[in-house]
Parts: C-alpha cells; sequence; structure tokens
C-alpha cells in the first residue's frame, strides 16, 4: 500500500470519529428503545413483579379493546385533518401573502402561536372553553343550556383540540411555504407568463410543482406529529371523558402509567411505530425516486 494510500484511509476513518458519539447515542438510547418495546410487548408485566411471557396476547387484547379503537379512530381524525388544514392552509395563505407589503406582520401574526408549547396552548383552550370562559357569553343571550364545558362533551371535544392544533401548526408551515415560493426559479414562471398563461394557471402548472419538494417536506411533518400527538390532548381533556377523546400516544401512555400494563402500553407503542415506518417509508420512497 503506498504512503498516499495510507493517508487517505487515515483521513477516512478520521471521519467516521467524527459521527461516532452521534451513532453511539442513537443506538443505545433510541435503537435498542426500540427492541426492548418489541421484547416487553411480549410479556405482561405490571412493573413491579416478575415478566411474564404471553406472545401475542397483548395484541390480541387491543384489538378486541373498544377504547383502543377508538383511539385508532382519533388519531385517524388527526391525520386526515392535518394534512388536509395545517397543509393546505398555509400553502393557500402563504401564496395569498408573499407579495404582500405586510408580509412580515403577517408572518409575526401567524407564527405566534408555533412560539407557545402545545401545553400552553392546550392550557388557553383549556380556560376559554371552560364553564366560566366564552361558553359564558351564550348565557347573555339566554342561551342557559350551552354554558358547559365544552371540552368535556364526547367527540365535540377532538374536533376543538383538532382545530387547537391547526391554530398551533400554521405558522411553521406558513413560513416554509413563504421559503419555498421566494426561493423558487423565477425562470419557468417568467416563460409561461410569455406564453400567455397567468392567475391560477402559473399557480396550478408552475409553481405548485417546484414547490413539491417542500409540499412533501410539510406534508411528512404533519404526519408525523398528528400520529405522536399528546400533550395538547393530555392538558385539555386527559383523553376524557370515558377514554373518549384519546389517542394511540395517549393511549400508550395510560395502559402503561396509570393502568400498569406495560405490555400492553409496548404493543401499542409497536403498532404505533409500524404505522409510522410504513407510511414514511412510502412517502419517503416516492420523493427519492422522483429527485
Amino acid at each position: 500500500m503506498s504512503k498516499e494510500t495510507k493517508q487517505k484511509t487515515k483521513i477516512y476513518w478520521k471521519d467516521y470519529l467524527y459521527i461516532a458519539p452521534a451513532v453511539l447515542f442513537v443506538g443505545i438510547f433510541f435503537i435498542s428503545s426500540i427492541f426492548y418495546t418489541l421484547h416487553m410487548s411480549f410479556f405482561s408485566w405490571d412493573g413491579f413483579s416478575d415478566m411474564v411471557f404471553v406472545g401475542l396476547q397483548n395484541y390480541k387484547e387491543l384489538f378486541q379493546d373498544s377504547n383502543f379503537i377508538i383511539s385508532v379512530i382519533n388519531t385517524m381524525i388527526w391525520v386526515v385533518s392535518s394534512l388536509v388544514t395545517t397543509v393546505a392552509l398555509p400553502l393557500i395563505l402563504a401564496i395569498m401573502i408573499t407579495q404582500s407589503s405586510a408580509l412580515k406582520i403577517f408572518k409575526n401574526v401567524f407564527y405566534f402561536p408555533t412560539a407557545l408549547s402545545a401545553t400552553v396552548g392546550g392550557m388557553i383552550i383549556l380556560t376559554l372553553l371552560s364553564t366560566y370562559g366564552l361558553p359564558q357569553v351564550f348565557a347573555w343571550f339566554g342561551k342557559e343550556e350551552w354554558v358547559r364545558d365544552w371540552l368535556a362533551i364526547p367527540y365535540l371535544n377532538t374536533f376543538i383540540m383538532i382545530l387547537m392544533g391547526i391554530w398551533q401548526g400554521i405558522g411553521l408551515n406558513l413560513l416554509l411555504f413563504i421559503s419555498g415560493i421566494k426561493n423558487i426559479d423565477k425562470s419557468p414562471i417568467e416563460a409561461a407568463q410569455i406564453e400567455g398563461a397567468g392567475g391560477l394557471k402559473i399557480y396550478t402548472k408552475v409553481i405548485l410543482p417546484l414547490l413539491k419538494p417542500t409540499i412533501i417536506v410539510v406534508l411528512l411533518m404533519a404526519l408525523v406529529n398528528s400520529f405522536k400527538v399528546f400533550d395538547s390532548i393530555w392538558v385539555m381533556t386527559k383523553g376524557g371523558p370515558y377514554r373518549t377523546s384519546e389517542t394511540l400516544a395517549l393511549t400508550m401512555y395510560e395502559e402503561s402509567f396509570i393502568y400498569n400494563e406495560f405490555g400492553k402500553g409496548a404493543a401499542v407503542a409497536i403498532v404505533l411505530t409500524v404505522v409510522i415506518l410504513i407510511i414514511s417509508y412510502f412517502n419517503l420512497r416516492n420523493t427519492f425516486k422522483e429527485g
């Protein structure tokens, strides 16, 4: 081996040393946790006594549990709502305000809710919609029957919490779309205008296709975030009343730390992980194929 080849090899291995701490950290605290959770999902364990192997029993019980089915349905509602609203709405707003002279004001107004944590946002909505909050407005108009805690109404509370998620999620996606629109190469747009295209046609035929990478990133972020939504729901309803507003992330937490069914909680975590991995795989595969 020549001296030059040896020197290149040293540099090559030296590059790996820079990323070794991150790789070790991910391997120890992330990948090992996945395998341990998978292992735990095949056992019955309350966190104190010995673990008892039950095979697929935890998974069978989950899919026979009406609370789990409601949790899956609620999660799907969150996912669909997030994909439609936190992607389409910011995209429309970005198109409308990118050329506005008051762009900075619009960006600050829409981004402010994003700067709040989900817990703080949940507390704000919880206070506003409590019996002594906004529902009191209906009392002024003689609608006493409407003066109640709206977050305690089954199924309605899920849609209220989704609206809160939209309120907090628009800002970041809006900034991403504005950035994407501003970084678009102007040549295709100018060429389309020379050929007579204008207005809506330019956006549908030129700008939106060029924005596709940004749209895919926003879609993936909205998808993953909607699957793992937890803190805002926990603050506002704790999954109630009667576990009717639970999502899979909340069910995982409750099975593990409220009911001490760590095996079932691990099974929920594995189901959630598999669903996210499958959806992310197909999205990323299509992204790289088109790239």
